[in-house]
């Protein structure tokens, strides 16, 4: 478990960012593994070649993609530069993690303790020679797999994911501008319960938490702020760097997800009357703060459990909220990306004055 503890000033020490280097990595892990990943089939299709290499990120993605991921003024050249720029033993360390058992070992523990690294390679050479091969070329000098890697990620930019980014990244914005928006209306923690099911919020204890194999505890401050990083082919992923060396970063998937539902008329009206009612109304502004179950909500409105039921499902058959299991019970979260769109369908209704 990655746990995240937030103290009072916590926007403070928070940023959002884009990158056009982390993106395109992040579209190369969807073309490792395109079933898992079926919101993004149709690009999956116009990219064949770049599979050929997809080791590099198909289970690991080294975060040294993440260089200059924070700079809003750093292109894709810039990031590639940044990376070459960087250390060998780092540069191995990371993309021994491709390669490895990451929930028994490190690329670290592979470059500093030559015992360990012994070991793993000895294991693999056992079970599989051509990953032992592989594996012990990079601990020995990682820069030719490196090269061979950027060189098809440059290949890649160029005939096909420049485009994609120009196409992406003013939605990827956008998506920062509505997050910025709602924690300036509504403080940080309602932002945080919508970037994905992935992740645990308690406000009262005021923390994030994420199921990862491996368990940090860490308190975000001034002199360790974390980045949220807007992303369209992170999806259905949310993606935690939070090792040493490397800035704290949490990549995730920008709303909307999908295709947007379309805003006819009945369609805004669903809405509306899911939203006209008093107990629903409610419920909603419950389900703002933090996903509830059935019994939790009935609890504080004064209801009984069947009738707070059928006012969840009706908002459930809106749109209004989604649904996922944690033990026994089902929570219901609000959908911040269906409220949006009705907003922005109500919006356009506004005339527009005359020029």
């Amino acid at each position: 478990m990655i746990t995240l503890r937030f103290t009072e000033a916590a926007e403070e020490d928070i940023a959002f960012s884009v990158s056009p280097l982390l993106e395109a990595v992040h579209s190369w892990h969807v073309l490792t593994d395109p079933g898992h990943h079926a919101l993004h089939v149709p690009w999956v299709r116009r990219c064949r070649r770049i599979r050929e290499h997809g080791f590099v990120v198909a289970d690991y993605i080294p975060a040294f993609f993440e260089s200059r991921a924070s700079g809003h003024d750093a292109d894709f050249a810039d990031q590639l530069a940044a990376v070459r720029a960087l250390p060998p033993a780092l540069l191995a360390a990371e993309l021994a993690q491709t390669l490895i058992d990451t929930t028994r070992h490190t690329g670290h523990d592979l470059v500093a303790d030559p015992a360990t690294r012994d070991a793993v390679l000895t294991e693999y050479r056992q079970s599989d020679p051509g990953r032992a091969a592989r594996l012990d070329g990079i601990l020995t000098d990682p820069l030719p797999v490196l090269n061979d890697a950027l060189a098809v990620l440059e290949d890649y930019w160029s005939a096909a994911f420049a485009d994609e980014w120009e196409r992406i990244e003013p939605s990827l914005y956008e998506s920062i501008a509505r997050a910025g928006a709602r924690i300036a209306h509504q403080s940080l923690f309602p932002m945080l319960r919508t970037l994905a099911p992935q992740i645990r919020i308690d406000p009262g204890r005021r923390t994030l938490r994420l199921d990862r194999p491996h368990d940090h505890d860490i308190t975000v401050t001034r002199e360790r702020p974390v980045t949220f990083t807007a992303s369209h082919y992170v999806w259905p992923h949310v993606r935690v760097t939070c090792d040493n060396p490397w800035p704290l970063r949490i990549t995730y998937p920008a709303l909307p997800l999908a295709p947007a539902r379309p805003t006819s008329q009945e369609d805004i009206l669903t809405a509306l009357r899911a939203l006209a009612a008093a107990p629903r109304l409610q419920i909603v502004t419950r389900l703002a703060a933090q996903s509830r179950s059935t019994q939790e909500l009935a609890t504080l409105l004064g209801l009984s459990a069947s009738v707070t039921s059928r006012h969840l499902h009706q908002l459930t058959q809106a749109g209004l909220t989604t649904t996922r299991r944690e033990g026994y019970y089902v929570l219901y979260t609000l959908n911040p990306a269906r409220l949006d769109q009705i907003a922005t369908a109500l919006t356009s209704l506004t005339p527009r004055p005359a020029d």
